[in-house]
């Protein structure tokens, strides 16, 4: 981590003492895209200030040019991890330069201040040049594209007249277009492929989030449905048991209420007893009873001596114990 952040800092320090050099040396100034280089695509003038250098940590698969003044632009395929571009191409005048990722379009500004010769030996044609410029041999050789200084080794004899045919400058010019568009309507396709694949992961996850949220809302629905069923539940059992409880103590208060009429019913017959008792008493006070008192001992054997009183005669001389007559 401590490596990379000193990479960093000195990439950094390089991309901006090289604009410093390229601006003094050349008039052309260039706005640094901050995202793009947090994505990992450097973008610096060379020392000369006459190159735009690219390097990216993913394939640039395409550029294009915007010239402001002219509001035209110019489309090129690239598909390389570095790419420089020659500034001899450009008049004076802003320009912006798109970069073009499978992660993200990145718009670099250019200010072309003062106009560059053009080397001796340059290539009138933008994307030749840049291609040249910006592939390695074996690329350029697999693109059909001749590198500069590039000799073929051909041990065939010399032929009297090597100046080729102009039906043969035609034929390969236009098996080169047929090339530059099979392999255009190649990358095309192949882009077509990918937007589809994209295109159908989106539907597929935007189908899956959606049921997802159906779910989930089905859920939370059934989750409250279910609790408003327990609710209405609970309250109809809280109702039973109140009804069952009101039931409950009316009938505690019920049965106190008959034992306090039987208490009362009961205190009541005592005292007309009572009454009657004394009544009666008061009634039988002038004829006294005579009482035959029997005097003998319960532990004494009754050995015929003892004279008993029969229940006939202790029933006429005593009374029940409610204080009326045996016989009444």
């Amino acid at each position: 981590m401590i490596r990379q952040k000193i990479t960093y800092t000195l990439l950094v320090l390089l991309m901006v003492t090289t604009s410093a050099l390229a601006q003094s040396r050349s008039r052309t100034t260039i706005t640094e895209n901050v995202n793009a280089t947090k994505a990992g695509l450097v973008h610096v003038l060379n020392r000369t200030g006459d190159t735009i250098i690219l390097k990216s940590s993913t394939q640039i698969f395409r550029f294009s040019f915007l010239f402001h003044s002219q509001k035209e632009s110019v489309l090129m395929d690239l598909g390389s991890k570095e790419a420089r571009i020659p500034l001899h191409h450009f008049e004076v005048g802003r320009y912006t330069v798109v970069a073009y990722r499978e992660d993200a379009v990145y718009p670099i500004s250019l200010n072309r201040i003062e106009s560059i010769a053009k080397p001796t030996n340059a290539i009138a044609d933008l994307e030749e040049d840049v291609l040249r410029a910006s592939l390695p041999t074996e690329e350029l050789l697999k693109r059909n594209i001749k590198p500069r200084g590039y000799k073929k080794d051909d041990t065939r004899l010399a032929s009297a007249n090597s100046k080729p045919s102009r039906a043969e400058v035609e034929a390969k010019e236009r098996a080169e277009r047929e090339r530059i568009q099979r392999e255009g309507d190649a990358k095309a396709k192949k882009e077509r492929a990918v937007a589809e694949v994209k295109e159908r992961e989106l539907k597929e996850r935007l189908k899956k989030e959606s049921a997802d949220k159906s779910r989930k809302e089905h859920a939370l629905a059934e989750a409250n449905r279910a609790k408003s069923e327990k609710d209405k539940a609970d309250k109809q059992l809280a109702q039973i048991e109140a009804n069952r409880q009101a039931i409950k103590d009316r009938e505690i208060a019920e049965a106190k209420r008959e034992k306090q009429r039987a208490l009362a019913l009961e205190e009541a017959e005592r005292k007309k007893q009572e009454r009657d008792v004394a009544e009666h008493n008061s009634d039988r006070s002038s004829d006294p009873i005579e009482v035959k008192e029997v005097k003998y001992n319960i532990s004494d054997i009754n050995n015929g001596g003892l004279d008993k009183q029969t229940r006939e005669e202790y029933r006429k001389e005593n009374l029940r114990p409610n204080g009326k007559k045996y016989d009444e």
